[in-house]
This record gives C-alpha cells, structure tokens and sequence, in this order.
C-alpha cells in the first residue's frame, strides 16, 4: 500500500473520516454481510452504533479503535481482512512502545490537545498494564463484532488473547490495583479536606454540597461513575420499609443495591440544599448530581474532575510523605468504588454481599479487594520462629 498520503502528518492528524481516501478497501463485501460498509472506517462505525447510548463504553471504544485503525493504516499499511496472529503480537509490542515516539506520541505541551491542533497525537506515550488490557479488550470486541456481522472471516487476535501473561505482568496488575485503594489515614485526610472546603458565598455552599454527596453516594453505593451519571432520583426505591438504589450496570445488567444509613442522610441533607422534599419519590427523573448553571446531569468526566482536585487538596496533607502525596495526586474517581469493597470488608460485610453490591461477575474480582482473611493470615505467620523453645 503506497500511497504519498501515508507520510508523517506535517499540520494536523486526519480524522477517521478523513482518511476515506487512504484506506483499502474492505474485504470483498459477501452476500450475507450484516452491515454497510465499504471499508475498516465504515465497519468501525457501525460497531461504534451500537454503543452510542452508553457515553464511556462509547469513549473509551472510539479511542482505541481510532488508535488501531490509525496504527494500521501508517504502521502496517494493511487492511483489517489482512491482518493476523503476528501483527497482532506486534500492536500489542506497539502498545507498550509507540514508535517512533515523536510520529505517535503528545509532547508534554501538547498532551490535552483535541483533534485537528498540530500538536494532537494519538498517544500521550507508553500504556500501562492496565491500559493495555482496555485497548485488548476494546479490539476484540470489535473483531468480534466483524466477524459475527460476515464483514471479517476471523478474528486474529482471538489466537493470543488468552497468551499467559508473564510474571511480570501479572505482579504488576496485583501492585497496580492495590495502589488505586486509599489507606485508612488518606481515606480521612479525604474526608477532613472536604469538611474544610470554603462556604462563605452561596457558589461555594453549593459545590461543597453536590460534592460531599458525590463522595458518599460513590462511597456507600461502590457505583461506577458512569451509572452516576446517568441515573436519577428516582432509582431510589423504598420496599418494605427498606431503601434500594435500582441500577443498571455494566453489560446492562439491572441490580439493586441496599442504602446504606449513612447513604440516607447524605441524601436526606442533601436534599435539604436542593429545597427538595427529603426523600425521592418514583416519578423524580431529575439527575443525581446536576450542574448549577444547566440543571442538567454532569458528565463522568466532570466528576472525575471535581474529585480529582479534591484529591490534590488532599496531597497537601502528606508533604512529608512523598509517595502517599504522588499516589493522592494521581486519583481518579473510580478509586472510590475499590475503596468502597475494600471498606465493606473491613466493617465484616460478608464475601457474598459485597460481591452482590458490586455485581461482580466472579469470585476472583471480589477476592481481590477482601483483605479481612489475609490479615489474619499474616497475623497467624507470625507465630513461626526459627528456633522451638524447650
């Protein structure tokens, strides 16, 4: 595939739909394919459909397959139909590396940049561990996808998908994770910076409510950000003299969670700010947590945003502890729902409920944040010695 267009961008990336024009051509269309498309940008957009209701999944989707698509037009200067074990091996190397760094990767002025400034790349530099495993995930879907629509014979990477991952890689998952849970004295070096933000105008009343019932929901409830985003008052539901939170999560998948006591007067107080009456009521759509000046429900984004500069006042308390203010500084929201399963555990909620609470899919992702027996397990170490006492 050689084409003059496929050198070095000089003023700006393309879009995706801009780059129609150096594209291949899909794989032959067959009679029985599923969807319209003519080529790898059309095929990545009708997969993209069909998560447009669900605005993260759709984010996160739409960056990677923009990265791939990106990386094997210029890199490969191959087609989807094309591709296979081997350049998906070598995507995965890509992953870790993006070379060469200066084509693919934001310099540090550039980092944040949208789509058509100059500085704007497709990377900001290596992914981490974790990162890598939401690009895989991301592709395989896709291909996926592809295949079950009759746009694709075969997925390639489903031939290394389920690689064993080294000992390296798998002991960095396990550290990685562990590093995203907030101790006991950040936890309330959190929670006193939130008591201590400023009220003296009515602006700043407001931003210190919504954002304290902003932790507690996301604390007491474990939700992901997304699912906060887009439910309403309303999934607040009283049965039998009991609160439930009604939510509809990952994969669609509709589940109640118990309101906790705590939970209820944060709503309750809340509440009160809103001038609304204590509790909701079914018919409430408005959302949870609104933006003062449209009313409207306010974006995962801004809610990582809000918590993220709350987590940096927070750094300011650990100055003589370097490594507890570098990890503050790099929090994010979703912290917040490890944090939650981490604390459940500490308070003896059961291994079984705290699955259900964050409708984990399996045993293994609830044993990861249940430290309750390790601890004991360490404890009981200890009573071995070297030498036996007669």
């Amino acid at each position: 595939m050689s084409n003059p267009d496929l050198a070095m961008p000089v003023r700006a990336w393309p879009s995706l739909k801009e780059m129609q024009a150096v594209l291949l051509e899909g794989p032959a269309r067959q009679t029985e394919c599923q969807i319209r498309a003519n080529n790898d940008h059309e095929a990545v957009t009708c997969w993209l459909n069909e998560y447009r209701h669900k605005q993260t999944t759709f984010r996160t989707y739409q960056k990677e397959a923009e990265r791939f698509l990106l990386w094997v037009v210029y890199q490969k200067k191959k087609s989807f139909a094309t591709l296979d074990r081997d350049d998906m091996e070598s995507y995965l190397n890509f992953l870790a590396n993006p070379e060469p760094r200066a084509f693919w990767c934001a310099k540090l002025g550039g980092r944040g940049c949208k789509r058509g400034d100059p500085r704007w790349r497709p990377f900001t530099g290596p992914l981490s561990h974790a990162a890598k495993m939401t690009a895989i995930s991301a592709i395989d879907s896709l291909f996926h996808y592809l295949v079950d629509a009759r746009y694709l014979h075969f997925n390639p990477l489903s031939l290394i998908r389920k690689k064993r991952h080294t000992v390296q890689d798998k002991l960095s998952g396990a550290f990685a994770l562990h590093e995203r849970i907030l101790s006991v004295d950040e936890w309330h070096a959190m929670l006193d910076t939130l008591e201590a933000y400023p009220e003296s105008t009515a602006a700043e009343k407001s931003e210190k409510a919504r954002l304290t019932f902003l932790v507690a929901i996301l604390f007491f409830l474990g939700l992901r950000i997304n699912e906060l985003a887009t439910h309403a008052w309303n999934a607040f539901r009283q049965v039998d003299d009991k609160w439930w939170f009604y939510v509809i999560g990952k994969g669609d998948k509709p589940a109640r969670i118990p309101v906790n006591d705590g939970l209820l007067r944060a709503v309750i107080h809340y509440r009160a700010h809103l001038k609304k009456p204590p509790y909701p009521s079914a018919n409430e759509a408005q959302a949870l947590v609104a933006s003062r000046v449209t009313g409207k429900a306010i974006t995962p984004r801004q809610i990582n945003k809000l918590l993220k500069k709350l987590a940096i006042e927070t750094s300011k308390k650990f100055m003589h502890h370097p490594e507890k203010s570098a990890k503050l500084k790099k929090f994010s929201a979703h912290w917040l729902r490890h944090l939650s399963a981490t604390m459940q555990d500490k308070a003896g909620v059961s291994f079984k409920n705290i699955r259900a609470n964050h409708r984990h899919e399996n045993d293994e992702t609830t044993r990861q944040y249940v430290h309750a027996i390790e601890e004991d397990r360490h404890q009981e170490m200890q009573k071995l010695v070297m030498r036996i006492q007669k």
